[in-house]
This record gives structure tokens, C-alpha cells and sequence, in this order.
């Protein structure tokens, strides 16, 4: 029954070659980055990548990813500021978070 659904690819399409690349620690994890915000594994994307193929990310993704590291970056500036002894401008970093929170749920709605 399974023959029926799936058809076996002829060997010379089969993958059967490896090859070992050395990354810099950097390296490695930018190219990892890059194929998790695709959801490619790195094989895929480096494949897709070397052979000249699509490996796209949609653009809403990177402005959310963005966004939310904004986001971070505040919250990270606030939590410094508390631990310094410093008073931190409450109100004008809440209206900054909930900007880019409206504009993430604004890019959700539009895609």
C-alpha cells in the first residue's frame, strides 16, 4: 500500500554525498539564525543558498523579530536603570513598548 503513495527517487537524485564545513563560532550562528527564521534546517539552507534557490523570509517576520528586540533592549534599559538606583522614565518606555506591540499586532493582522 505505501508503494502506491510514495515513488522512490531514482538513485542519482538520492542525497548520498556529505561534506564537513569549519564555521567560526559567528559564523555557524548566523547561518543558523538565518535558516530557523526561514524554518529550513542548515542543510536546506545552505543548499537552497549555494545552489542559488529560494530561501526567502518573509518580511513581516524580520520587522516582528525586530520589534520584539526592541522591546527587549527597553526592558533590559529599564532593568539597568532600577538596578543602578536610577528612576526610569515609566511612562515614556510603556508608550514606546506598547507602540511596537500595536505594530506587531497591526502586521499580524496583515499578513
Amino acid at each position: 500500500m505505501l508503494a502506491k503513495l510514495f515513488t522512490m527517487k531514482p538513485a542519482d537524485e538520492k542525497r548520498s554525498r556529505t561534506s564537513l564545513i569549519r564555521w567560526t563560532e559567528e559564523e555557524f550562528e548566523q547561518v543558523k539564525v538565518a535558516a530557523g527564521i526561514r524554518h529550513l534546517t542548515m542543510s536546506e539552507f545552505i543548499r537552497r543558498t549555494a545552489l542559488g534557490r529560494k530561501a526567502d523570509v518573509q518580511i513581516e517576520v524580520d520587522i516582528i523579530l525586530a520589534l520584539s528586540r526592541v522591546v527587549q533592549e527597553i526592558r533590559s534599559l529599564h532593568r539597568e536603570m532600577v538596578e543602578r538606583g536610577l528612576a526610569p522614565p515609566e511612562k515614556e518606555l510603556l508608550e514606546v513598548m506598547q507602540s511596537a506591540g500595536a505594530a506587531i499586532l497591526t502586521i499580524d493582522k496583515c499578513y
